[in-house]
């Protein structure tokens, strides 16, 4: 059976960027019914700052650092075949709890356990900053030596989604089932 994570990086529950990430989510699901789909909002879990130990995930090839990325993102980063992303940007850039995630991702780097994986990404903007957000989720696919699925970026301005952007979000969950 595949397996698709898809991350949700914003800590709204609820928000445009959770919205999106579900409707993939929903999207994959519907398409592929032999493919499990789970969602992982990071705010729900215990995700330390990377402490920057180079030497002991390189070593080792694991993370020091006990907490839920250890024990429950792990393992699912690694069973997975496909990873999703989404994010707010912050600053015209990925949210801190995605780039927490992000760096935490060193010691799966260094056993090199997304090679091959496959991956999307979504960055949500109020005002700007989208594009740069999304290249820094294409740059952690690329450096994971990961196939890049698609990619999708909204400007909002403060106001709900619409048909479009849930359309956007469908047609992304669509191409990323036809991969499965």
């Amino acid at each position: 059976m595949a397996k698709v994570i898809a991350v949700v990086g914003s800590p709204r529950k609820g928000g445009v960027t959770y919205k999106l990430i579900k409707t993939i989510s929903d999207t994959i699901a519907e398409k592929k019914k032999n493919v499990k789909v789970e969602l992982i909002h990071l705010p729900a879990y215990k995700i330390e700052h990377c402490s920057g130990c180079d030497d002991y995930c390189q070593k080792t090839g694991d993370c020091k650092i006990k907490d839920d990325m250890q024990r429950l993102i792990y393992p699912k980063l690694k069973e997975t075949d496909v990873l999703i992303i989404g994010t707010p940007t912050y600053y015209w850039n990925v949210s801190g709890l995605v780039k927490d995630f992000i760096d935490r991702t060193n010691a799966l780097y260094n056993k090199e356990a997304l090679k091959g994986k496959m991956g999307a990404a979504v960055a949500v903007a109020e005002e700007n900053g989208q594009n740069l957000a999304l290249s820094a989720l294409s740059s952690f696919f690329q450096l994971h030596n990961m196939k890049e699925l698609g990619s999708m970026a909204i400007v909002h301005l403060g106001k709900p989604i619409g048909k479009v952007e849930l359309e956007m979000a469908k047609a992304l969950g669509e191409k990323i089932a036809s991969h499965l």
